[in-house]
């Protein structure tokens, strides 16, 4: 009888890594596929295993006979078509006189039977099947059952239940001598604490995943950090994630990662390492959302280098990723004001004055008028200032009229805007100017009369 052909491994959990079936996490986790596992569906596989020379502990089976061998090499060649009916109505026609077939034959049937399911996206009867072939035992090969249990406990966590996957994985770990040098086993578990909220045994399983993958000479894979940045998180432990984040910005350095970093030294107080992982992403343009743009250039001028905040949010501005708000354009004109560019300054904060419904940005820009000897201009946007209203300090922007004025030879007006000035808070500097063109007016009258 040719064996060979019945031999190869049809592999059900393959098919649903290929498919991407994957268990949710947080958002900003990336959840860790399902692993690929060698299905033991096809005959003789499992014996041949216990053939092979190792110090792994062995079990005596049970034989096929040929009779039934045939009928399971019959469901074989129909699951291979994808032919799944067909191959049912086969393992029906065995099921119905299994009864004096031997464990070993019964626990092949049920292993073609699950594959036959899982084809069909029926996993509640997966599950049914693995439980049958698990109830053979002791009449099938060791390997045949640690690999079940451990295809089951993968299965249990497609189908969200997490305390059955746990305790099935817990169980495959104790029996199978080569499951703890399993790496993307352990992983697969942390993730069942994970969503158990177990994050210390998590944490525990993810790293051994590291120390096994490092002995190896290979590295930790993206997600599994991924997993223990979130598990870090929800224990409130930010300096761990930040320590993760560190490390994913490291070895894959990419905008999301220097963002959060950057939001984390924010938890932690340390703006400077936040300015420094938000530049670096900008430096690599990495950041395209307004909000990221907004927050370099806040940092930037906690940070006293106002000029670097105002290239931020211009460049933002001209790519259209910042909105022309008058918010951002006053934000804008500080930052060049700061920076001592007020010739930069003038033409946004106009803009952001024409944009705002009331009069505090045209009040700003009546000071910058006035600091640049632009007379005129300061007092035409302190009128609109006041005019619109809507101004924090309106003695403020009177005063700022009023010097505007005075600076135009326009000293009656001015004397008029001063004495209207009635917030007690400008009270001595409305007295001082008062005082002063009163005299200045007075000295002006005397000097036309003695040239008349």
């Amino acid at each position: 009888m040719n064996t060979r052909k019945c031999c190869n491994p049809v592999r059900p959990l393959a098919r649903l890594a290929a498919a991407g079936a994957v268990l949710t996490l947080l958002q900003v986790a990336s959840p860790v596929v399902l692993q690929e596992m060698g299905y033991q569906g096809s005959l003789g596989q499992a014996a041949a295993e216990e053939k092979k020379k190792s110090t792994e502990k062995t079990r005596k089976t049970p034989a096929i006979s040929a009779k039934i061998y045939k009928k399971l090499e019959k469901a074989q060649e129909y699951s291979e078509a994808e032919q799944f009916n067909d191959a049912l109505k086969v393992l029906n026609d065995i099921k119905a006189n299994s009864g004096k077939m031997n464990g070993y034959e019964k626990a092949t049937m049920w292993n073609f039977y699950s594959f036959v399911y899982y084809s069909q996206e029926n996993y509640k009867k997966v599950l049914e099947a693995y439980r049958n072939v698990l109830a053979q035992s002791p009449d099938i090969p060791l390997q045949m059952e640690y690999q079940t249990k451990y295809q089951m406990g993968q299965l249990y966590f497609v189908t969200e239940d997490y305390k059955r996957a746990i305790s099935t994985l817990e169980d495959w770990f104790r029996v199978d001598p080569m499951a703890k040098d399993n790496a993307n086993a352990r992983v697969l578990l942390a993730q069942g604490y994970y969503q158990t909220k177990k994050y210390d045994k998590a944490l525990s399983q993810i790293e051994e995943a590291m120390r096994i993958t490092r002995a190896k000479g290979k590295e930790a894979k993206e997600n599994w950090y991924l997993l223990m940045r979130v598990l870090y998180y929800e224990k409130g432990d930010m300096k761990k994630v930040a320590w993760v984040l560190e490390e994913l910005t490291r070895r894959w350095p990419k905008k999301d990662y220097l963002v959060q970093l950057s939001g984390i030294y924010s938890e932690l107080n340390n703006e400077k390492r936040q300015l420094i992982a938000l530049e670096a992403a900008y430096t690599a343009n990495m950041l395209a959302k307004q909000q990221d743009l907004l927050n370099m250039a806040y940092l930037f001028l906690g940070a006293d280098v106002p000029y670097k905040a105002a290239k931020v949010l211009d460049k933002g501005l001209k790519e259209k990723k910042i909105e022309a708000t008058a918010k951002n354009y006053e934000v804008l004109g500080t930052a060049y004001r700061a920076a001592q560019e007020v010739d930069k300054a003038i033409p946004v904060m106009e803009k952001a004055a024409q944009l705002s419904p009331k009069g505090e940005n045209w009040a700003r820009l009546a000071n910058v008028y006035l600091d640049d000897d632009q007379y005129g201009k300061a007092a035409d946007a302190a009128r609109k200032a006041i005019k619109k209203g809507g101004i924090k300090r309106k003695d403020n922007t009177q005063v700022v009229l009023g010097m505007a004025l005075f600076n135009q030879n326009k000293l009656t007006e001015a004397r008029k805007v001063f004495e209207s000035i009635t917030d007690k808070r400008s009270s001595k500097m409305r007295e001082q100017w008062l005082k002063y063109l009163d005299t200045e007016i007075g000295r002006r009258a005397s000097l036309q009369e003695d040239m008349g």
